[in-house]
Order: structure tokens, then sequence, then C-alpha cells
């Protein structure tokens, strides 16, 4: 009993962190690891540009940029703040063909944002960002 409650402890604290250091949501991080749709999973910035897919969930699970955040173009007003809510950002949005990121860049704008590029489509930016 002891040792299955020692255990459950262990995991318990290994595995949460109360450190604030450790949330770089709101600035670009410089790391190798992967992304996945995960609101809490900070994008991987290698050059300053947070990369965000909007498509579908399902298109998403198909394949995607590895760096890429994933929020589908109908929630980006609501979520940004998941990624940046620096307003100067570089912004890179992406789907299928350029429609729905065209859609997501001026939702962004609409908040503020300055620095938002549509980069067309996935097979437009897969090359570009992997």
């Amino acid at each position: 009993m002891k040792l299955s409650f020692c255990l459950i402890l262990t995991v318990a604290i290994g595995c949460s962190s109360n450190d604030p250091s450790t949330n770089n949501l709101s600035k670009p991080i410089e790391s190798n690891d992967s992304n996945t749709s995960s609101p809490n999973s900070a994008p991987n910035v290698t050059d300053g540009k947070f990369v965000i897919d909007v498509r579908t969930q399902a298109e998403w699970d198909s394949g995607h940029v590895e760096r890429a955040i994933h929020i589908p173009h109908g929630e980006i007003a609501d979520r940004i703040d998941e990624v940046t809510s620096d307003k100067n950002a570089e912004i890179v949005v992406y789907c299928a063909a350029g429609g729905r990121a065209g859609r997501a860049k001026v939702a962004l704008e609409q908040l503020g944002f300055t620095n938002v590029e549509n980069a067309g489509g996935y097979d437009d930016i897969k090359q570009r960002y992997e």
C-alpha cells in the first residue's frame, strides 16, 4: 500500500511544474521539439515566426508542417493568445489552398496583429519550413 502511494506521488510530482518560466507561449522558443495540436504546446519558432495551420483536425492529422501549431481558422480569433499576445509578432498562416488562411489573416488583423502572412496552401509551405 505504501509503495503504491509513493509511486503515485512520485509520478504526480514528476509530471507537474509550477515554474512560470516554463510557460513560453507568448514568446518564440528555440527548440527542435515537434508540436501537437494541444493548446498548451508552445510552437517551435526558430526564426521568430509563428506558423499556424488553420485547416481542420482531419487535415492536420493527415500531415502538417512539423513546427506549426494547429488552430482551425474559425477559432483563430479566440485562440491566438495561446500562441502570442504580441501584436507585432511575425505570424504565418496556411491552409489547403490559401482561402481559409486569408480569412484567418483578416481576423488576426482585425484584432490588431500587424505582421500576418498568408502563406497559401500546405503544398506551398511544407518545403519552406521543413
